[in-house]
Order: structure tokens, then C-alpha cells, then sequence
């Protein structure tokens, strides 16, 4: 039996990830768990959560407090020895005494802030305590690595999410219309801002970048910096790049998926929306990855992504080069091809072979899940 603490769904929103919306990837892959028939094997346990998939077994549990986190282990792992627990998984960050468990790492949030906030105690506890680790993007991945040096790579799994549905290319007509609303007149770069835009660097090199272009090339063409609707930015208030040319609107994810079949690239930094570049690739628009200095190349998305390392006259020149056929046509193909190969029913199967890896070896008959009820 695979035990999951269901404890993002708490109405208080404890760990709550900016970068990556829990709820849904959660959902989603209960889901496929479900359709793959694989109910009978895991058990959530729900906090006050009202809607579960379909056919998913769960048992109620106390409500999680930071103030009684230490009672909490214990009665996570009373769960556990009820229930024969293989394997423990959370939405969050927490963590029964004993029973192996895996980390899910959506972001270094907690790292970036006080080493006393509860939080990040109650994260590091559960890293401390995890038999393997499992986060969801390149740049998780490498401020993981530096935050915890100590972990041995072969215990991280890197797993991309799910592209969501609306992540497709746009019909012509619906381009038409978004860019008619939006009056974009002029063929344009993109660049997808996260919610909470809280490192500037990014931003900063990519409209300087964009600058050298429309100086040295007497190129005409307009920046567009994308934020999820509803959010409303005021550039000037914050401090945004101003310029002839750049623009910033808050797009819903239909309008998101007209600006990425539009765009001429989507231009991406580390401090950008971290799923921007396979919605992109889904979307058929090719990929400029701008990172500061010399480093690693990116594994798993390289391929598809005209990777700019250096300078901005650097970034700059790919800028000018992706809007050549022999350069973008291949990073589009490869894109899409990418961008197939994440669906949620692979991620789960994915990640549910990874659970039989890591979870110590099934008992010869495991016991029936008390208290545990279909919904």
C-alpha cells in the first residue's frame, strides 16, 4: 500500500508552491493511478478536502498544524502501520517516523528564506527522513543539487509535468484575432513572466538583448512579456524595462497558447514561468534558452532549445538566428516531438514504476486498508 498525505488541500494552503500549481498535478495524476487501476494500491488521506477522482480510496485524518507537527509524524506513521505502508508520499512536506517516503521538491522557496521559519524546518525534515527525491524542472533540479550537495544524484528523479490541454497550436484564425485585439502589428519575441516576478536579472538581459537587435539589425519587431491572467502589472510602478516596443499583457492560457503559435521564439531565463518552454514546444514556437556565463547543458530539453550561454550580444545573435528557416524548423519538429511524450498518463506511469523502485519489496499478502473508503 502507497500512503498519500493529502495536505495542500487543507483550506490554509500549507506549502503551497508559487511555481507549480500542486492541486492539479495531484489530481491529475490520482486520476491515471485510477484509469490504470491501480486504486486498490494507494490510500489518501484527506485533511478536510471535499473532491477526490472517482474510485480513489481515502481515510480522514486530523488536520495538519505547524505547532503539532511532532504529534502529526506520529499519527502519519500510525497510518502507516495500519495500512502495511510500502511507501509514504506528500503533497507537501510531511513525514511519518519510519515508513520509507519519497520528496517531492515543487521549489526552493522555503531555502531562500529564514532556516527558522516552520516551513522550511518541516521541509527539511521531510528531506531528511526521504528514501529518494523527485522535483520538476531543470532549475529545481540544479538549486536542489546546490542547497543539498550532500544527496547522491542517483536518489534525485527529474520528471517533467503534464502539458495541460489548452497547451496546442492555435488555430489561424484564433492568432488573427489575438493579435488584432492585442495589436501586435509587428512579428515579436516572448517572454512569460511567473506570477511573482521577484529577480529582475532575467528581464533585464533579455530587453537589453532585444535592444542590440533592433539597434545593429534595424530589426522591426516588438517584445511581448506575458503574466497570467487575472494578474494586472503596472511596468512602471514595477520597475519594468520601458521602451518603445516591449509590451506587457496578462493573457489567459487560450490567449497564452495564441502568443506562443504566433511568436517568432519564446525567449526563456531561469526566472521566468518554469513549464513557458514546453508550452512553447507544444505550441510549435521555437525555444531561445539564455543562461548567464559558461555551465552545464541542459539534458533533457537541449535538443529542442537553441541554448545561448555568454554574453547578451550572444543572446542577441540567437535572437536573429532563430528567425531563420534552417535554424527554427528543426527546433520546432523536435519541439513538438517533445512536447508529445508529456501526457499525464506517461508521467504517472512514470512515476508509479520509480515508487516500485524505491518502496521496499511487497509482503507475501498485504492486509486490507482499514477505515479506507472509496470515492
Amino acid at each position: 500500500m502507497i500512503v498519500i498525505d493529502g495536505v495542500i488541500w487543507q483550506s490554509e494552503g500549507f506549502f503551497r508552491s508559487p511555481l507549480l500549481d500542486q492541486s492539479y498535478l495531484w489530481l491529475s495524476l490520482i486520476e491515471e493511478w485510477v484509469k490504470a487501476k491501480k486504486a486498490t494500491q494507494f490510500v489518501v488521506l484527506t485533511r478536510g478536502q471535499s473532491w477526490l477522482p472517482p474510485g480513489t480510496f481515502f481515510s480522514e485524518i486530523p488536520r495538519f498544524a505547524f505547532d503539532e507537527a511532532e504529534e502529526d509524524r506520529s499519527g502519519l506513521q500510525s497510518v502507516c502501520d495500519q495500512l502495511q505502508a510500502r511507501l509514504f508520499l506528500s503533497t507537501g512536506y510531511t513525514t511519518p517516523l519510519s515508513t520509507p517516503s519519497i520528496a517531492f521538491i515543487y521549489d526552493l522557496e522555503a531555502e531562500s528564506g529564514s532556516q527558522f521559519h516552520s516551513e522550511y524546518i518541516e521541509k527539511k525534515n521531510a528531506i531528511l527522513a526521504a528514501s529518494h527525491y523527485v522535483v520538476f524542472s531543470d532549475e529545481v533540479l540544479a538549486g536542489f543539487r546546490a542547497h543539498y550537495p550532500g544527496i547522491p544524484p542517483e536518489q534525485i528523479s527529474l520528471v517533467y509535468p503534464a502539458l495541460e490541454g489548452w497547451a496546442k497550436p492555435a488555430a489561424p484564425d484564433a492568432m488573427a484575432e489575438f493579435r488584432r485585439q492585442h495589436q501586435l502589428t509587428r512579428p515579436f519575441f516572448l517572454a512569460v513572466l511567473p506570477e511573482h516576478l521577484a529577480d529582475y536579472r532575467g528581464l533585464q538581459a533579455v530587453s537589453q538583448a532585444w535592444e542590440i537587435l533592433q539597434g545593429q539589425r534595424l530589426s522591426r519587431t516588438e517584445l511581448v512579456c506575458a503574466f497570467p491572467a487575472p494578474l494586472q502589472v503596472d511596468p512602471v510602478k514595477s520597475q519594468l524595462p520601458q521602451r518603445e516596443g516591449i509590451r506587457y499583457l496578462s493573457l489567459s492560457n487560450s490567449e497564452l497558447a495564441c502568443a506562443y503559435s504566433s511568436a517568432l521564439a519564446l525567449v526563456f531565463h531561469a526566472t521566468f514561468r518554469p513549464s513557458s518552454p514546453l508550452e512553447a514546444m507544444a505550441c510549435g514556437c521555437p525555444v531561445v534558452h539564455y543562461r548567464e556565463g559558461q555551465g552545464e547543458a541542459l539534458k533533457e530539453q537541449e535538443a529542442a532549445t537553441l541554448l545561448c550561454q555568454g554574453s547578451l550580444q550572444e543572446l542577441a545573435d540567437a535572437l536573429q538566428r532563430i528567425q531563420g528557416y534552417p535554424v527554427r524548423a528543426p527546433l520546432i519538429a523536435k519541439g513538438l516531438e517533445r512536447a508529445k511524450e508529456l501526457s499525464w498518463s506517461r508521467v504517472a506511469a512514470k512515476l508509479w514504476d520509480l515508487f516500485d523502485q524505491v518502496a521496499p519489496p511487497r509482503q507475501s499478502q498485504e492486509a486490507a486498508e482499514p477505515g479506507a473508503t472509496g470515492r
